[in-house]
């Protein structure tokens, strides 16, 4: 589960990593076009990319988690989805944000008031949102996911034994034999009512 969950995690971030590096470079033609590229103004468009992306990547992270589980037809409860998945966006945010000072360490060097750029170089407490963000939108869909599938775990686990051809079979015989049981006793029953009130 947590192979497929990486190499699919990996697909879709490989392209995504392309797209902001798109932007930055997008970002720093705009300002070099204003004469700001040598600025503290750069480095702030950039980390609004930046918080774009993370933004965006907890989406993938839910959407890429479900879609695995959904895939294998896994049995996951949600602790363990919750602990894989913040596991991934901690992996996320430090890719992304390596990415991020590698773009903009040339600039800030070149800047005298380093300490005002502090906020625009890493993720901080946008990061603590975002997750947050993350394992609500988790919970949300791994609910949905149960809904889909007989309400809760049970109902899960029901259904995909039940989905079985031998066990549905099984299931039918046993039954049939307590329903059969069932009318006997009650005939048996009757019987002995009746033999009681004919003495």
């Amino acid at each position: 589960m947590i192979k497929e969950f990486g190499k699919l995690f990996r697909l879709r971030f490989d392209e995504k990593n392309r797209r902001m590096i798109e932007h930055y470079t997008e970002e720093k033609q705009r300002l070099n076009a204003r004469g700001l590229l040598n600025s503290s103004e750069t480095i702030k468009a950039m980390h609004k990319v930046l918080e774009t992306e993370l933004k965006e990547s907890v989406g993938v992270v839910v959407t890429t988690a479900i879609d695995v589980i959904n895939k294998k037809d896994l049995l996951l409860n949600e602790n363990a989805l919750q602990d894989m998945c913040t596991e991934a966006l901690l992996q996320r945010k430090n890719e992304i944000e390596a990415l991020h000072l590698s773009d903009v360490r040339h600039i800030e060097q070149g800047l005298l008031n380093k300490a005002m750029l502090q906020p625009y170089i890493s993720l901080g407490d946008f990061y603590r949102l975002q997750q947050e963000e993350m394992l609500i939108n988790l919970s949300a869909a791994y609910e949905k996911r149960l809904r889909e599938r007989g309400g809760n775990l049970a109902g899960v686990l029901k259904n995909r034994f039940l989905n079985i051809p031998m066990v549905a079979w099984a299931v039918i015989v046993i039954t049939v034999i307590i329903a059969i049981a069932s009318f006997t006793n009650a005939i048996g029953g009757l019987r002995s009512l009746f033999g009681l009130n004919g003495q």
